[in-house]
């Protein structure tokens, strides 16, 4: 199979790096035919500043990953341990076409979010849930979205992924060294074909215009996403070559509390309850787009997390009462997907998302006719 080239955004400008072989096996070879391993291509994603790209100091392991995967998509394929090849060709080039879609911050259908649609008679709907069901899940966001991918019941089921997006760096830096490469985004792409996407010409303008100052809007970003349609998984939480599945991603960048707070102190600082409250509006409204883009692309079984905790600096307690809010009885979400699962990796944040969230659930009453949460 002939090697499937980048997205020409994905090349470094003109800049050559040391080759690397990678252990990433074709077909078997034929007999009499030895197997050798193929050498990395010179072109190589754009990796944040200040990682490891001396040719004197050995790559962290994730860093190999993320490298190998690249590979992959540039050939074409892969294969799995059983020794079965797979081929992710076709897939890469849907992303990089029709499958991937740019939705600016001020598209007028998602400013509208918070308005329950109607659907025209006859047309398909995810909102026609009798019941919805809320999982934790004490698991990374790929081992839930490989789960669930697994199980579903296509057609009648699509899996749609949140990715907290890097604001500037497509990826989160998978293939790179530093503290970004270690993010939720980062392992979705060193697992996935999703970085084809979002090293597209249409994702492009997701991350220049978060390198203008409208863009940064003082740590709290915009309210952009880029939508990637049939994502092919392609590896496990092992980091080991899996079975192919499709996923549907989001991806949008959250409000970064940390960051917010650094720029406006900068410009002579605001109470910090009125900041908290700002912070807390601009991630729900962030949250509701983000439902409802999945609703409009039809997933109905999501994968969703901490969106904005952890590093951007957001209290779990507070992503979880949005989720709650927006999601629970009530809320402009409620049973308008099957399942949503929420999946929290480490303990402590674990448990304080879902006692948080299970404790905004109970403090709301459900309408009369509406479908109960089970949880």
């Amino acid at each position: 199979m002939s090697a499937l080239p980048l997205p020409q955004s994905a090349r470094r400008g003109g800049q050559r790096i040391q080759r690397k072989t990678a252990s990433i096996s074709g077909p078997p070879p034929a007999t009499g035919q030895t197997t050798r391993q193929r050498q990395l291509p010179d072109t190589y994603f754009d990796v944040p500043r200040g990682s490891n790209t001396r040719r004197d100091e050995p790559k962290d392991p994730l860093q190999v990953v993320g490298e190998d995967t690249i590979l992959a998509i540039q050939q074409g394929g892969y294969q799995t341990p059983d020794g079965r090849r797979q081929t992710i060709a076709e897939a890469c080039q849907q992303l990089c076409g029709s499958d991937t879609r740019f939705h600016p911050s001020d598209n007028p259908t998602l400013d509208r979010w918070r308005m329950s649609p109607t659907t025209p008679a006859g047309a398909a709907s995810s909102s026609s849930h009798d019941t919805i069901d809320i999982h934790f899940r004490l698991q990374s966001t790929l081992s839930a979205a490989r789960e669930w991918a697994w199980s579903a019941r296509a057609p009648y089921e699509r899996i749609g992924v949140l990715s907290c997006a890097h604001p500037t760096i497509p990826g989160g830096g998978f293939n790179a060294t530093g503290g970004a490469f270690k993010s939720q985004e980062a392992s979705l792409n060193r697992a996935s074909n999703l970085s084809y996407a979002l090293f597209s010409p249409t994702a492009a303008a997701f991350y220049s215009f978060h390198k203008t100052d409208q863009g940064v809007n003082n740590g709290f970003y915009s309210n952009a996403m880029v939508y990637a349609r049939d994502v092919t998984l392609i590896r496990d939480d092992f980091h080991e070559w899996a079975f192919p599945l499709k996923v549907d991603v989001v991806n949008a960048t959250p409000v970064d509390a940390n960051d917010v707070k650094r720029m406006l102190v900068k410009q002579g600082g605001m109470p910090k309850e009125t900041m908290r409250k700002l912070v807390t509006e601009a991630l729900e409204e962030r949250m509701g787009r983000i439902l409802r883009l999945f609703e409009l692309e039809g997933d109905n079984v999501l994968i969703l997390t901490g969106f904005g905790a952890g590093a951007c600096g957001n209290p779990m307690s507070t992503i979880a009462r949005i989720w709650a809010k927006l999601l629970g009885p009530g809320g402009r979400f409620y049973g308008k997907f099957a399942n949503v699962i929420f999946a929290i990796p480490s303990d402590m944040p674990f448990h304080e998302f879902s006692s948080s969230f299970n404790a905004a659930i109970a403090r709301s009453s459900a309408p009369d006719g509406q479908p109960p949460v089970s949880t």
